[in-house]
């Protein structure tokens, strides 16, 4: 039987198909860890949110009721600050995992899409493969038809000399 014609478009289309499939498992791969990396980011800020809170009561408890110079209410009001500072960083820190996790969601949606679209190529090329090897073994088995025919009408011009 003839070769295929378009073979090596399957080929390409086969290779095309197995990197989407590569590409959507490392980009799984990489929305699990954007989902690692909210969790933890979540749960870092409640337990920062804990100690501030401590953090803060122990600060002003250290100084309620007592004589206190002006340097130690400063002193206290930069460490709240600094405590407040911290905060908002945490806070960013979730915002920019969130905004990794949704990115992350997108990139695999993305990848969902053109490993279907690779799909459906190479499963043209497959109906198409199918379609040209029936139509080949039909022209296949005509040829031979044909040559018994011949065969045959040789053999009956034989056999009348």
């Amino acid at each position: 039987m003839a070769k295929y014609v378009l073979e090596e478009m399957l080929r390409v289309r086969n290779f095309r198909k197995d990197i989407a499939e590569r590409n959507l498992k490392q980009a799984q791969r990489l929305l699990e860890e954007a989902k690692a990396n909210v969790t933890k980011a979540e749960k870092t800020l409640a337990d920062f949110k804990i100690f501030m809170e401590k953090e803060s009561e122990r600060l002003y408890q250290k100084i309620m009721r007592q004589k206190v110079k002006k340097g130690s209410v400063d002193e206290l009001y930069y460490a709240i600050k600094v405590l407040k500072n911290k905060l908002i960083t945490h806070e960013q820190n979730l915002d920019a995992a969130k905004d990794n996790l949704v990115k992350s969601e997108q990139n695999l949606e993305e990848k969902r899409i053109i490993l279907q679209d690779a799909n459906k190529n190479v499963e043209k090329i497959n109906s198409h493969k199918a379609d040209w090897m029936k139509e080949a073994l039909k022209e296949e088995e005509l040829a031979l038809d044909k040559e018994l025919e011949e065969f045959a009408k040789s053999k009956a011009s034989v056999e009348e000399f």
